[in-house]
C-alpha cells in the first residue's frame, strides 16, 4: 500500500535517496562521498512537517518525494517540485512506480486545488525511462543540460 511516509521513515528514506543519488547521471552527485546524510535527513524532515511531501510504499520498496519551494524568480509563487522518484531495481517495470506517481500526482492536485501551491512540476532524468507527461495533463517547461 502506497501511504504518506512519516519521522519512523527517515532511516529508510535517507538510504534509498543515497541508492537514488548513485544512479544520478552526473559522476560527482553519484559518487557515495558526495553524499551527505545528515543533510539529506533533514530536507526529508523538512517534506515530512509540511514542506512537502514524501510518499512510500509499506514494504519499502520505493518512493516519491517532493518538495515545495518559492519559485528562484518569484518569491510568493510557491512551487511543488517532484524531488526524486525511485524503486529498486528489482520492482522496476512492475506496477510500484506507476502507483506512487499517481498518488504523487493526487496529493499534487489537491495542493493546486487548496492554493497550497501555484504550480506543480515532475521531471526525467536522462537516465530514466521517457514518461510523456502531456498525457497526463503537465506541458513541457524547460531542458537541463549540464558538463562536467
Amino acid at each position: 500500500m502506497i501511504r504518506q511516509a512519516t519521522r519512523q521513515d527517515i532511516p529508510v528514506l535517507v538510504w534509498m535517496m543515497r541508492e537514488y543519488a548513485k544512479e544520478a547521471p552526473i559522476p560527482v552527485l553519484s559518487n557515495p562521498d558526495a553524499h551527505n546524510s545528515e543533510h539529506v535527513g533533514h530536507l526529508i524532515f523538512q517534506m515530512l512537517s509540511g514542506r512537502g511531501f514524501i510518499l512510500i510504499d509499506d514494504d519499502h520498496r520505493g518512493m516519491i518525494a517532493a518538495i515545495i519551494t518559492p519559485n528562484v524568480w518569484c518569491p510568493n509563487v510557491l512551487e511543488l517540485r517532484e524531488l526524486a522518484w525511485w524503486v529498486m531495481p528489482e520492482h522496476r517495470g512492475k506496477s510500484l512506480g506507476g502507483k506512487l506517481w499517481i498518488k504523487f500526482d493526487e496529493l499534487a492536485q489537491d495542493m493546486l486545488n487548496s492554493k497550497r501551491v501555484d504550480f506543480v512540476c515532475t521531471t526525467v532524468m536522462a537516465n530514466s525511462p521517457l514518461i510523456d507527461y502531456t498525457k497526463r495533463g503537465y506541458q513541457p517547461l524547460e531542458a537541463t543540460f549540464f558538463r562536467d
